[in-house]
């Protein structure tokens, strides 16, 4: 019984491996149609084939990309059955995966965050969310990533809500915008598939992550390239660390914030009880 349950898992994992790989023109156009093409255009799928683009340096042209991004597509569908079996969690790893994909993408070369992956993924969020709590109100099992309706749409308003809020406060005191409405729009999206805690995890290990490689940048910047940071100077992406906040917490769960709050504790008793 056990051979074939591993057989059967053996042939999912390698039957959603060739699906991740087919889905890979896909993502490449999705990366692509952006800025500002949010239907689809054929043309974009042929962006590889362009010689004139390739000698300019355009950012869609080239066959790398589409090979990084069809195999990076069937790495995670494969790991997905390993990690999660055959169910919906592993689906949803994989179509997360691939989102966060080409919203780290987007915003580290053009400073935008799709509004058919945040929006979309929003009323998506709260529609699994509520049709999961029938499903389960009418006797049913409840599905692999299940968290109840109300949790849902807390973390949906507790997402959004606080990056509005610090981008306002910033907009009060520095005059300028702090945080973009994408950053908002993604952040209320991921706290209404994952609930108001994994939200405060995902602010948390987000904000992290990019202060250390902010800093770093900076730093770099200044060794090889001799430049002078100045203040409020230019837009860092904050989707990306967003996302990578939001996989680390649906992966692993709320221990990596456990892990940050105890470093930090250390740290600060230790700063306390400098002679």
């Amino acid at each position: 019984m056990g051979s074939i349950s591993l057989s059967l898992e053996l042939v999912a994992t390698i039957i959603a491996s060739i699906l991740g790989l087919l889905a890979g023109p896909r993502i490449s156009w999705a990366i692509r149609a952006w800025p500002g093409h949010e239907s689809f255009h054929c043309d974009y799928l042929k962006c590889h084939e362009c010689e004139g683009g390739i000698r300019r340096g355009c950012h869609n042209a080239g066959i790398a990309q589409d090979r990084l991004y069809a195999l990076y597509s069937a790495s995670m569908a494969g790991m997905a059955i390993v990690a999660w079996g055959i169910g919906t969690k592993a689906l949803l790893s994989w179509v997360f995966c691939v989102s966060c994909l080409i919203i780290t993408v987007v915003d580290v070369r053009f400073l935008i965050i799709p509004d058919t992956l945040s929006v979309r993924g929003c009323w998506a969020g709260l529609a699994y969310t509520g049709l999961s709590a029938l499903w389960v109100r009418f006797g049913y099992a409840p599905p692999q990533h299940y968290i109840t309706f109300a949790d849902s749409f807390v973390g949906f308003m507790l997402g959004g809500g606080f990056l509005w809020f610090l981008g306002w406060l910033a907009w009060i005191l520095l005059k300028r915008e702090g945080m973009g409405g994408g950053d908002v729009k993604l952040l209320a999206a991921i706290g209404a598939w994952m609930g108001w805690k994994p939200v405060i995890a995902t602010i948390v290990i987000a904000s992290f992550l990019g202060s250390f490689f902010g800093v770093g940048g900076i730093i770099y910047r200044r060794v090889v390239n001799g430049t002078k940071y100045k203040p409020l100077s230019h837009m860092i992406p904050f989707g990306p660390y967003l996302c990578l906040g939001f996989l680390i917490t649906f992966f692993l769960g709320m221990d990596p914030l456990y892990r940050i709050v105890e470093v930090y504790q250390t740290w600060f008793e230790g700063y306390l009880h400098q002679p």
